[in-house]
């Protein structure tokens, strides 16, 4: 017990007089130095910070004190809280109290930040024409607004921050978590006209003026708070549409941006192709649609 204490002492007037402190080594470059042991190869060096179910996280009270403060949280929280909504898995994080939150030191790398899936063979649903009257106004300068429905889904990535739109068969994305994300959107379709004296790909089709299709995809946000968010998804302007044979076309695309996402479980979109020009009916398009959406969760949403 004496030599204990006498250690404890030195340990501690050496702490005092040089305000440094070297485990393993006499000459500490830092505060603390912590040196690798050559001579013991096979035992276990290295820095163990305290080990915290997240349920033990969250029970903690920390503020600016803390600022900065390593935990290595072995499980996620049973009911997360704003504090620990970043707690997703097992690993290190340390409190950042400007924003009164726990992060993962890998957050931005996190294989829980990025969320990707496709669809493929989807329907392609008219729900909305402006300016003209429906399916048997054939003008140009109409327009009609195209959606992705059902089809074959193939998950690449899921994430706690992102999830697939389940209220209906419209395609789209849920935002569980605020957040700032990345959005990359790409599309395919194909549409089938018969342009007069162009062949016909279908016998019940009317011949149509021309196959100049303008068109652009805009995230369509349905019911979701205007307050609750702000986007800058573009689409690339440019006209790819390619003739797939007789009287088969096909569009393809690509949209993106950020939206920063203000509330947890309110904001959500479905993509959406507005045509116009010589635009499209609901009898030219078949299920033929293919739809990826990728998106990054970048960093937290701080108002």
């Amino acid at each position: 017990m004496k030599k204990i204490i006498t250690s404890l002492f030195f340990l501690a007037a050496g702490s005092s007089a040089f305000a440094q402190v070297g485990v393993n080594t006499p000459t500490p470059q830092g505060s603390l130095d912590v040196a690798y042991v050559p001579t013991k190869p096979t035992s276990p060096q290295g820095v163990l910070f305290p080990r915290l179910t997240g349920d033990e996280v969250q029970a903690m009270t920390v503020g600016a004190g803390q600022n900065g403060m390593f935990v290595f949280a072995t499980s996620r929280p049973t009911n997360s809280i704003a504090r620990t909504s970043l707690i997703t898995e097992s690993g290190l994080y340390y409190y950042f109290s400007a924003d009164d939150k726990w992060r993962n030191v890998n957050q931005i790398i996190n294989p829980s930040s990025l969320f990707s899936t496709s669809y493929q063979n989807t329907d392609m649903l008219i729900a909305q024409y402006t300016g003209g009257a429906g399916a048997a106004d054939y003008n140009s300068g109409q327009m009609s607004h195209i959606f992705f429905v059902n089809g074959t889904e193939t998950p690449f990535n899921s994430s706690p921050f992102v999830a697939v739109r389940t209220a209906d068969n419209n395609r789209g994305i849920d935002f569980l978590k605020s957040g700032i994300y990345s959005v990359t959107i790409q599309f395919t379709f194909v549409y089938q006209r018969d342009v007069a004296g162009d062949g016909a790909s279908s016998p019940t089709l009317p011949d149509r003026l021309g196959s100049q299709v303008t068109y652009q995809l805009v995230p369509n946000f349905i019911n979701s708070p205007a307050s609750a968010y702000v986007s800058n998804i573009t689409h690339n302007t440019d006209y790819m549409t390619i003739r797939q044979g007789s009287g088969l076309f096909r569009i393809s695309g690509i949209a993106v941006g950020n939206i920063i996402v203000k509330q947890d479980n309110v904001v959500k979109f479905i993509p959406e192709i507005r045509t116009s020009g010589y635009w499209l009916s609901s009898e030219e398009l078949m299920p033929t649609g293919g739809l990826s959406m990728h998106i990054t969760r970048v960093s937290d949403y701080t108002p």
